[in-house]
């Protein structure tokens, strides 16, 4: 019932691509139905993932999204939204930051690794643009939300954070819709992300997997340098294979033993080839709590502090740990652990 209200009080559903209404409502309402044990399983992941982290990353008042926006650890969806085949719902039903249209600016607007994560879901979609309904908000606006929607009350508000971004079902066409719920799934069976179909405000609730945050943050600066992105792949750095060690030789220092010989003979050309290796005298040791697989849940706190600094995927300060002396000779050396 509650849903078959929800739409004949939005009259721009039946013009889904000249779907009558009550095929929309029951393509819809099945949609959701189904949708149920896998939004139960996203709402348990999303507690799970994030409560941990809910204390130092909560936005708690509106003071809190500005000092975001001013520092860069939120960041404003891009103005030509169009562009990345998106739509934001500034007016009308519903529109973002509803209870709060003076400042509707400073609510488009989230984590990097937020956005990113929306453009790439928005990037996917071929049969139209998608409506945002929701991104940012801080636990004031949380906590005044609870009267009107259920969805609202909630142990880990992902939306204050700045981790969540919900699409709209209604007033999208139907076909759209469909796509849609089909490219969610596959996402979320990748790893990618975690959603709830939220049948009281017919939205999808998306939360990027915190394994992913990373990759969604470059993702983000790519589309604003309208560069390419392509497909997430899983880091095996921290699998229980044999490491190896990949190196460039910057500088060779001899022997004591050697040394006199080699520098008389130095700059003298030579046709000789010369053949270097490394002798190893123990193995290799390798901490097993220091290769141990770290998931992004352990980089989160970091990630997303706020302090609002975001550390670099590629600066993840993972220990190289070597069996053999390291001369200053060699400390131009650059070696990069492989699994």
């Amino acid at each position: 019932m509650v849903l078959a209200i929800s739409l004949c009080l939005s009259p721009g559903v039946a013009r889904a691509e000249r779907v009558s209404q009550a095929v929309f409502l029951s393509a819809v309402g099945d949609m959701v139905a189904e949708w149920a044990p896998r939004s139960a399983h996203g709402a348990a992941a999303i507690r799970e993932e994030y409560r941990p982290y809910l204390a130092p990353l909560a936005l708690g008042t509106f003071d809190d999204i500005e000092k975001g926006l001013a520092t860069g650890g939120l960041v404003p969806f891009p103005q030509d939204s169009e562009r990345f085949n998106v739509l934001i719902r500034r007016e009308g039903t519903n529109p973002i930051a509803e209870k709060d249209l003076p400042h509707q600016d400073s609510y488009v607007a989230a984590r990097a690794a937020t956005i990113g994560c929306l453009l790439d879901v928005a990037s996917r979609i071929k049969s139209g643009p998608i409506e945002v309904t929701s991104l940012v908000r801080h636990l004031e606006y949380q906590h005044e939300l609870v009267g009107t929607n259920a969805n609202a009350t909630t142990d880990v508000p992902t939306h204050a954070l700045g981790l969540a971004f919900d699409i709209a079902i209604v007033n999208t066409p139907l076909r759209t819709v469909l796509e849609l719920q089909d490219v969610l799934r596959q996402m979320s069976e990748a790893g990618d992300i975690l959603v709830i179909a939220e049948r009281e405000q017919l939205v999808f609730h998306v939360v990027p997997q915190a394994s992913r945050l990373g990759w969604y943050a470059d993702v983000y600066a790519r589309a604003i340098n309208a560069e390419p992105w392509g497909r997430p792949v899983d880091d095996d750095r921290f699998s229980f294979s044999t490491p190896t060690v990949t190196a460039t030789i910057g500088a060779l220092q001899p022997m004591p033993a050697w040394a006199a010989e080699w520098w008389a003979a130095y700059n003298v050309p030579v046709d000789l080839p010369v053949a270097v290796h490394v002798d190893i005298d123990d193995p290799l040791v390798i901490d097993p709590a220091a290769t141990y697989p770290v998931s992004g849940f352990a980089l989160l706190s970091e990630l997303l502090s706020n302090t609002w600094r975001w550390l670099s995927p590629l600066n993840l300060g993972y220990p190289a740990q070597t069996a053999w002396p390291v001369t200053p000779a060699t400390s131009s050396t650059i070696a990069r652990l492989a699994s």
